[in-house]
């Protein structure tokens, strides 16, 4: 433990928040554009406020989860240096951070958010801590929790801004989630220098990765298969003029799904997917593309 550490607890209390994690929770932005609320005030601070909720109840969950496993990231080459692994940070502001964040995470929902999001809040938190529990050492229920828990941020945002979420996108999300879930799979076993090496605190041996990396890329390409039977359906006839624009979303998913896929297989992304994707520029262009098609194929009529 460095003096600077010593003399700042509030430094490593924010580092195991992780809140450069909260960008998943961007996900609850998703209801927003599909039901073309974003010029709706109200819809955009409860989205917002929806965001802010999400992420102090995951973090939450990742105290309890370091607490959960101290002694395995003692011995893990990179986890070791977090700081309730390292004693950077006592475990007493680990065990406050876990209780009390998901009760100001609640107390916020319940003043200001409808019940539906209150009720989802509580879902996505119990399975937060099932998984840390017990879950996350299962194969492939692991995998299978992790895409549920994107998805469920998915449904907060609608919850938030009282709207229903879509068939079509129920579909194309849980694909595409259980894609990412296998691919932060596929990084962890690739990491070891054996196939029968047992991965630590994980159901898997890394022999498995070969089988990450198939199911992985299946289920991204399923994804891209509801999104173009959702893009000759009759709700997009009806709601999108420019609906044949919609199509380009095809290649983008494609683009962006083969290179993050491709790009772990040459080892270039080392922990979290999504960490990644933000970090990646190809990515990020790949991501305001597709929203700009999405708008474009709502307000503009074309020839084709």
């Amino acid at each position: 433990m460095s003096l600077a550490e010593k003399r700042m607890p509030g430094s490593a209390f924010i580092k195991t928040m992780r809140l450069k994690h909260w960008a998943k929770n961007a996900l609850v932005f998703v209801p927003l554009l599909t039901a073309h609320q974003y010029d709706n005030e109200q819809a955009i601070l409860s989205a917002l406020l929806a965001f802010v909720c999400l992420g102090l109840t995951a973090s939450g969950g990742y105290f309890l989860n370091d607490l959960r496993d101290l002694e395995a990231d003692r011995n893990h080459a990179i986890k070791k240096y977090r700081p309730l692994a390292s004693g950077a940070l006592p475990a007493g502001w680990g065990w406050f951070g876990a209780i009390c964040l998901p009760i100001a995470a609640f107390a916020l929902a319940l003043l200001f958010l409808p019940v539906a999001f209150s009720a989802t809040l509580a879902l996505y938190f119990l399975l937060t801590i099932t998984y840390s529990l017990y879950f996350k050492r299962i194969f492939p229920a692991d995998v299978l929790t992790l895409s549920v828990l994107f998805m469920i941020r998915v449904l907060a945002g609608a919850t938030a801004i009282s709207v229903v979420l879509s068939f079509w996108l129920l579909a194309f999300c849980i694909f595409l989630f259980v894609s990412l879930a296998y691919l932060k799979r596929y990084i962890e076993t690739g990491k070891a220098e054996n196939s029968d090496d047992k991965i630590l605190g994980r159901g898997y041996v890394g022999g498995d990765a070969e089988a990450m990396f198939i199911l992985g890329t299946a289920s991204a390409t399923a994804s891209i298969v509801v999104l173009a039977l959702f893009i000759n359906s009759a709700d997009v006839q009806a709601e999108y003029p420019g609906r044949n624009l919609l199509w380009a979303l095809c290649l983008i998913m494609m683009f962006w799904t083969n290179r993050i896929w491709i790009s772990a297989r040459r080892g270039i992304v080392h922990e979290d997917p999504v960490e990644f994707a933000l970090g990646d520029r190809a990515s990020q262009i790949a991501g305001a593309l597709c929203v700009a098609v999405v708008l474009a194929a709502r307000y503009v009529t074309f020839p084709f």
